[in-house]
């Protein structure tokens, strides 16, 4: 079974203890110091130097405990805890932990703690404590979401996953590693990779389909042994022998389950040890051979009650409780604390407001003579801010018809379009994100664009974007998408770089340029995807855009052209990021790309006006009393 730990930044190489501690001690400052201790303690942990990540984690705190350095005395007691953890000493390790999490109730650092709450889980899952366990993983997933932390959701996401396998719900595992290895392509992460792989092949064991389960061994092992993971390495040779022996293919078996004890005796991991030779047991008794199997079930127990005693149960569930206990009675303080502040300030402003009332009284006569001369002056202001007021909003009004009159009409998309809707909300009067089409020798062109900030600003530069586009058509005669695109931002560039004060602002963009006559089109995007719902698939298909603005950008590249088909019934949408970035629903967080997809989903089945409908009542409800964070664009076509 593959488990997750997360760590920290690396520390340079040193061949002794003696030469990373004479080093360190160099160091100018205390932080410093406490710094590089806990960074030794990780890299010390990671080559599997347990004691030497011991003594530096001790070293370490001394320092950030004097110092009074909470945030580095956290992350050092959740190194310390992690050789614990590595060294089979889970009490240990759980102490540790959870005076780490004490120590982030105090701190804003929900990356770390994140990372501590999923190793509680992992001491808690290594022990199959499966609630405990599922209970942890999901707190720690729930802040990784919150901090958009790709790396940490995929490890969060997987360690959940084990526990489903665990507690029967194997389809749902199986869809949360799928999950996992969407993110870690995404991160280029080989590990995480070969973790997954390993996972989803245990998962299609428990469901006796023995032949994904190899396959998805076969890929774990390549990965493993390509980054000399051991610890991986003896999961996953005790799992092909899992595999034999559910196929009574007792030689292979044994042959796997030898190579995993090597491994794990290599590392002194008692919980792969106790997997393993639980298993061999079995093997070795389905084979016939009573006495290896005797012998392999004594060692079994041996690593098991190292790891699952009764003393060691209790000592967790007392970390536990006293960690509760002693934040609770923290917040106890807090609240007393609280009291005696607030009988103070109310003692002194009572005093306080005895003396003012006084000086009020002496002084109102006064100031109630010049407030009756200061009132004329203010009304007579009013009338000048309310005439002002007026004024700009005519003028933004008026804006609006300008920006309306460059939008295409409900007419014209339907001519070109005949099955499509437009979901228009900007975030003010006038706004900055716009739909375009066009037309060329034939050629016609679809585009939902979102510029650079919304209301007025983001108005202008609509106006600067369009304009770039009819131009490139029309003046450039280009026809194909990325050529419209690179065409688009050059002459953006051009247009807001003729002062000195050159700007940096410009658009995302979504583009179609659909072929005379035919079911095809090419398709280029900056920054802003496009959805293409297949009928024939009953799946929505997404391609992304190239990570790159219309405008100013520090590493410019031309734009990635793509060459597609539709069919009677599919469906593509373009949209900016309004919808999807708007805040609500009950605990107030972002729809994100998942809830937007999961609305088309809903609704794709509709006719287009419905969808609409259906898609503008979900915004309205999902956003309910927040304020509308932007502005919204969104144009539908069915083919």
């Amino acid at each position: 079974i593959s488990l997750l730990l997360l760590v920290f930044s690396t520390f340079a190489e040193a061949s002794k203890p003696d030469a990373v501690i004479e080093r360190i001690e160099t160091l100018s400052s205390e932080k410093e110091k406490a710094t590089a201790y806990n960074v030794a303690t990780f890299e010390a942990w990671r080559d599997g130097e347990y004691q030497n990540a011991l003594m530096y984690s001790e070293r370490g705190l001394k320092i950030a405990q004097a110092e009074k350095l909470k945030a580095i005395e956290s992350k050092l007691h959740n190194n310390r805890g992690v050789a614990y953890d590595f060294l089979s000493q889970y009490a240990s390790a759980l102490k540790h932990y959870f005076t780490a999490l004490s120590l982030q109730e105090k701190i804003d650092d929900p990356s770390t703690k994140a990372s501590i709450l999923t190793n509680i889980g992992l001491v808690y899952m290594t022990q199959r404590q499966n609630e405990k366990s599922l209970k942890y993983h999901q707190q720690a997933l729930e802040i990784r979401r919150e901090i958009n932390d790709l790396q940490g959701i995929s490890g969060s996401l997987n360690n959940i996953a084990i526990i489903y396998v665990r507690l029967g719900k194997t389809r749902e595992a199986i869809e949360n590693y799928q999950s996992c290895i969407a993110i870690d392509e995404q991160l280029n992460d080989t590990t995480g990779m070969g973790d997954n792989y390993n996972n989803i092949g245990i998962a299609y064991m428990e469901l006796a389909e023995y032949d994904k389960a190899l396959d998805y061994f076969d890929k774990a092992m390549q990965i493993r042994v390509a980054t000399q993971n051991t610890l991986g390495i003896a999961t996953t040779s005790s799992n092909y022998g899992e595999v034999y022996y559910q196929l009574e293919e007792h030689d292979k078996a044994r042959e796997y389950f030898e190579l995993s004890i090597e491994k794990a005796k290599k590392i002194n991991d008692r919980a792969c040890l106790s997997h393993v030779y639980y298993w061999s047991s079995m093997n070795e008794e389905k084979a016939g051979n009573l006495l290896s199997a005797f012998d392999d079930y004594k060692l079994f127990i041996t690593y098991d009650d190292s790891i699952n005693s009764a003393a060691v149960a209790r000592e967790q569930t007392t970390l536990e409780l006293n960690y509760q206990f002693e934040k609770e009675k923290e917040l106890s303080r807090l609240k007393q604390e609280e009291k005696e502040r607030q009988y103070t300030i109310i003692l002194y402003s009572v005093s306080a407001g005895l003396i003012l009332i006084l000086l009020f009284s002496i002084l109102f006569y006064r100031k109630w003579k010049q407030t009756q001369a200061q009132r004329e002056v203010i009304e007579e202001k009013n009338q000048i801010v309310q005439q002002k007021n007026d004024e700009i909003l005519a003028s933004i009004t008026y804006a609006k018809r300008i920006q309306t009159a460059i939008l295409p009409s409900d007419a014209a998309m339907n001519e070109r379009y005949s099955s499509n809707f437009i979901l228009y909300l900007p975030k003010d009067l006038v706004s900055g994100d716009f739909y375009w089409i066009n037309e060329t020798n034939g050629n016609h062109f679809l585009a939902v664009a979102d510029c650079t900030g919304h209301g007025v600003p983001g108005a202008l530069m609509s106006v600067v974007c369009n304009n770039a586009l009819n131009r490139a058509v029309h003046e450039f005669n280009q026809t194909h998408s990325s050529h419209i695109l690179d065409k688009t931002r050059s002459l953006v560039i051009e247009e807001l770089s003729k002062h000195e004060d050159a700007m940096s602002d410009g658009m995302d963009i979504s583009l179609c340029a659909f072929e005379k006559g035919t079911n095809r089109f090419n398709w280029s995007g900056a920054n802003n995807p496009i959805w293409i719902w297949r009928k024939a698939r009953k799946a929505l298909e997404e391609i992304s855009a190239d990570k790159q603005p219309i405008g100013n950008h520090h590493a410019p590249t031309p734009f990635t052209e793509y060459n597609l088909e539709l069919h009677a019934g599919d469906r593509v949408f373009l949209f900016s990021d309004g919808f999807q970035d708007q805040f609500g629903g009950e605990k107030r967080k972002k729809l994100m790309r998942k809830g937007l997809r999961q609305l088309l989903l809903e609704s794709v089945h509709l006719p287009m006006d419905q969808q609409k409908e259906y898609l503008q009542e979900a915004f309205e409800a999902w956003k309910g009393s927040n304020e509308q964070v932007d502005d919204v664009c969104m144009v539908g076509y069915e083919y």
